[in-house]
């Protein structure tokens, strides 16, 4: 069964429901004044209507298409304005539980989420406009406005640490043409382990140069990445390989704080003392 397109709400309908919510905040002589304003206003809500019907016809989100595009527009550094932080607390079930542990568990789960979405969607129809730009998708910085750039190809995670910036194979297909399938969890544990192991970084491959431009205010970081990729050489491949990734992994080289509110924001920010790992173009572990 094929989902329909995004409903347009009718203006009648709209009305009602916004009158009965400020008839719940607003003083009964506000009220008042809101009701006549309307009422003089009748014919500019039509024809806002009018247009917002217009735009929205044919399409299958018209609501996701406007978010996104006022979000790509944002030019201001993500890490203070759309970056989102959240925290899982640590399982009970796995008593020896460890950061490396926790993240191979959700790059593995994240590989089966990508490459079988109907472990979540069963055999319901869902909209996906804006679940099928969340992997495998980068977001890049534009001259005026940013752009999702997917790589529907793309069978790699990458990891951040200390060492320098890794691919880590997260999928592969079976069999030529077929579909896509999660690598096992222990595959991808040796492979973050190897790779986390590895000695600290140098100056020329340190993972939190180019995570840190991404945390620049967009235009100054489209000013950068232009010069990258004219320049060419290894490092535009680094930055394409980063970009082209599934998911970004990031493994701190320190505690996190002790209270959840400093770890949202060190997970947002960077902690003190902690270079930035976080590679904000993307959805990052």
């Amino acid at each position: 069964m094929a989902l329909h397109d995004y409903p347009i709400p009718d203006l009648d309908t709209t009305l009602q429901e916004a009158g009965r919510v400020l008839q719940l905040t607003l003083s009964p002589d506000l009220y008042m004044q809101y009701k006549n304003a309307l009422s003089q206003q009748r014919e500019i809500l039509q024809e806002a209507q009018r247009k917002l019907s217009d735009a929205g016809s044919g399409r299958e989100n018209w609501v996701t298409e406007q978010f996104k595009s006022r979000l790509l527009s944002c030019s201001d550094p993500l890490p203070t304005s759309t970056a989102i932080p959240t925290v899982l607390p640590q399982s009970r079930a796995w008593k020896d539980d460890t950061h490396l542990g926790r993240a191979a568990a959700l790059v593995w789960a994240m590989a089966k989420l990508y490459s079988e979405p109907w472990l979540v969607e069963r055999d319901v129809p869902m909209e996906r406009t804006q679940q099928s730009e969340v992997f495998a998708a980068s977001r890049l910085p534009g001259k005026k406005q940013d752009e999702i750039k997917l790589y529907p190809d793309s069978l790699h995670a990458i990891l951040t640490c200390r060492a320098g910036a890794f691919p880590i194979q997260i999928l592969h297909r079976p069999s030529p043409g077929g579909p896509l399938t999660a690598l096992s969890l222990g595959n991808i544990y040796d492979q973050l382990e190897h790779s986390s192991n590895q000695p600290a970084a140098g100056a020329d491959k340190d993972a939190s140069a180019i995570c840190g431009f991404s945390s620049l205010p967009r235009r100054e970081w489209y000013d950068v990445r232009e010069k990258v990729l004219k320049r060419g050489g290894p490092t535009a491949g680094s930055l394409d390989l980063m970009e082209s990734a599934i998911l970004a992994v990031s493994l701190e080289d320190g505690p996190a704080p002790s209270d959840v509110a400093s770890t949202l924001n060190a997970i947002r920010l960077g902690g003190r003392g902690w270079s930035c790992l976080r590679h904000y173009d993307k959805v990052s572990k």
